[in-house]
């Protein structure tokens, strides 16, 4: 699996005292297991995700546009109407 790491200066990552390194196209090459550990901490994105035509969902406690309707990402409220 493909990531982007939100930092653009960091040139490789370690996970388990494996280093991974930035290839030429600015991604980081991994296997879907270390991909997903790498997702979970919030600083990697999949190659290819793009939320241009998604609609969003507005927290009604804090007013962050959510892109999942489930629950609020910052304050966890469930309370989200639609974005118009």
């Amino acid at each position: 699996m493909r990531l982007v790491g939100s930092d653009k200066n960091q040139k490789e990552i370690e996970i388990d005292g494996k280093v991974i390194a930035q290839q030429k196209d600015g991604t980081f090459h991994t296997d879907d297991l270390t991909a997903k550990r790498l997702l979970t901490s919030g600083d990697f994105g999949v190659v290819g995700i793009t939320f241009r035509n998604a609609q969003g969902y507005i927290c009604s406690a804090c007013s962050f546009n959510n892109v999942f309707r489930d629950k609020c990402g910052r304050c966890g409220c469930t309370d989200l109407t639609p974005e118009e």
